[in-house]
C-alpha cells in the first residue's frame, strides 16, 4: 500500500506491506491496511515532532484495537506482518513487526549495493528467542530444504516469525507487535556529492514471498537494470515466482513489492495538499497489481496504472469517470492507495468480486482481492505489485 500525499503533505508518503497468515490472516491484513494509516494521520502532532514514538505508539494501538473489534476472536489464529516506512523530504523512518523486509539500494561508484533498512523478526534471533522462551514458548531453529525457524505457543501454532499483528494465542507466549524502528538519512540524487560518492537510488519494501530465494542484494540488482519502478517491481515479482517453482514446484507464498525511485519527494519545506486536489503529474506514483496463481490469465502488459491519489474525486487514465463498486464504504475517503487485481479469476480470489464500470455501466475489470477505492492515473516513481499465492493456506 502507497499513501500519498500523506498527513495533509506532498512532502510526506508512507509506504507499508501487510503480509497475513493462517486462515483469515488476509482479513486481519485488510484491517490493519485501512487502521495503521488513519491513526498515524490522527496522530498528527506526534508524527511531526517524533515519528519513531508515533509509530510505535500506534502501531501496538492497531494490535490492540484489532482484539477489540469484531475480528478479534479470529486474529487469535491468525495475524499480519507490518512494515511501514515513513517518508518526509530525505528522512527515512522504517518500522517492522514481522519479516517484511525494506531494502536501499545505493549506487556507490557506478554499482549497486543492498542496505536492508530492517530485520527480519525469526525466532530463533537470540534477543528474539530469550524473550519466547522466557515468556513459556518454544523455538525450533531453520533446518535443512529451507525449513523455516518457528516459535510455538503450548506446543500449538508454530509461527515462522516473533513478532506480528494479531495471533493472539502467541502474543501469550513472546510473540509481540512492538515494531522495531530504524531513522535513516536518505542520500538523494540531487544532493549528490563528488563523483564516487554513494547515491541512494531506490527503495523496495516486499514480503517474505521476494526475500525466500532473493537476496537483498539479488533483488536490488535487478531493480537497478530497470528505466522504471513499473518495470522493476514486475521483473522482481516474475523473478520471484520463478524461483519458488524451481524451488517448491507448485506451492508459493504471496508476494508483494513496492518500489520507490529516489527522489519521491521533494527535499525542502512541506507542501500542504489541497483538500481534493492531485499532485503534479511529474512528482506522481503509479500503482500496477497482478494476481497470480492455477487458472490465472494472462495478464495485459498494456494495462494501465493506478493509484489513489488525494481526494475521491479521480478519473481514470482511460478517460472514464472513476466509480466503484455498491460494496465501497467510508475507506475511499482516507486517501490511501491500494492496488486492486485489474485481471483476477476467481480460482485466486479470496474476497468477494467487486467490478470496475465504464460510464455505461458495462463491467471492465474484474477486481479480487482489494479493498473499495476511487481511480485516478499518474506517473512511475513508485510502483506495488502483488501475486497470490495459488493455495492460501497450503502452510
Amino acid at each position: 500500500m502507497v499513501c500519498w500525499p500523506y498527513n495533509n503533505s506532498f512532502n510526506q508518503a508512507l509506504l507499508c506491506i501487510f503480509d497475513g497468515h493462517g486462515r483469515n490472516g488476509e482479513k486481519v491484513s485488510e484491517y490493519c491496511t485501512t487502521t495503521v494509516p488513519e491513526l498515524l494521520e490522527e496522530d498528527h502532532d506526534l508524527l511531526q515532532r517524533d515519528p519513531t514514538k508515533c509509530l510505535s505508539t500506534n502501531i501496538v494501538r492497531t494490535d490492540q484495537l484489532l482484539f477489540a473489534s469484531e475480528l478479534g476472536a479470529k486474529a487469535r489464529n491468525c495475524g499480519t506482518t507490518s512494515t511501514v516506512v515513513y517518508l518526509r523530504g530525505s528522512d527515512c523512518w522504517c518500522a517492522c513487526s514481522g519479516d517484511s523486509r525494506a531494502v536501499k539500494g545505493a549506487n556507490q561508484g557506478g554499482k549497486v549495493v543492498a542496505l536492508d533498512l530492517t530485520n527480519d523478526h525469526k525466532p530463533d534471533l537470540p534477543e528474539e528467542k530469550k524473550r519466547i522462551l522466557a515468556a513459556g514458548g518454544t523455538v525450533t531453529p531453520a533446518g535443512p530444504d529451507g525449513r523455516p525457524s518457528r516459535m510455538y505457543a503450548n506446543g500449538h501454532v508454530g509461527l515462522a516469525m516473533s513478532r506480528s499483528l494479531g495471533d493472539g494465542l502467541c502474543k501469550d507466549y513472546g510473540c509481540i507487535p512492538d515494531p522495531e524502528i530504524q531513522h535513516f538519512s536518505l542520500k538523494l540524487p540531487p544532493k549528490a556529492g563528488p563523483q564516487g560518492e554513494e547515491v541512494d537510488s531506490f527503495l523496495i519494501v516486499a514480503s517474505d514471498g521476494v526475500w525466500e530465494f532473493i537476496t537483498s542484494q539479488e533483488a536490488c540488482e535487478i531493480v537497478s537494470k530497470c528505466e522504471s519502478a513499473s518495470d522493476a517491481v514486475e521483473n522482481l515479482v516474475n523473478e520471484a515466482c520463478a524461483r519458488w517453482r524451481q524451488f517448491e514446484g507448485s506451492y508459493r507464498d504471496d508476494i508483494t513489492a513496492i518500489i520507490v525511485y529516489l527522489p519521491f519527494l521533494d527535499d525542502g519545506n512541506e507542501v500542504a495538499a489541497p483538500a481534493g486536489a492531485a499532485p503534479a503529474a511529474a512528482s506522481a506514483a503509479s500503482v500496477r497489481s497482478s494476481v497470480g496463481g492455477e487458472g490465472k490469465e494472462d495478464e495485459d502488459e498494456n494495462a494501465p496504472l493506478y493509484i489513489n491519489q488525494g481526494g475521491v474525486h479521480g478519473q481514470a487514465a482511460t478517460g472514464d469517470e472513476g466509480i466503484v463498486s455498491e460494496h465501497s464504504n467510508d475507506f475511499v475517503k482516507r486517501r490511501l492507495s491500494v492496488v486492486g487485481a485489474l485481471w483476477a479469476t476467481a480460482a485466486t480470489a479470496t474476497h468477494g468480486p467487486m467490478a470496475k464500470t465504464d460510464a455505461g455501466g458495462a463491467e471492465r475489470h474484474s477486481l479480487k482481492n482489494c479493498v473499495p477505492m476511487l481511480w485516478q492515473p499518474c506517473s512511475p516513481a513508485c510502483a506495488v505489485l502483488r501475486a497470490t499465492a495459488p493455495h492460501p493456506h497450503a502452510r
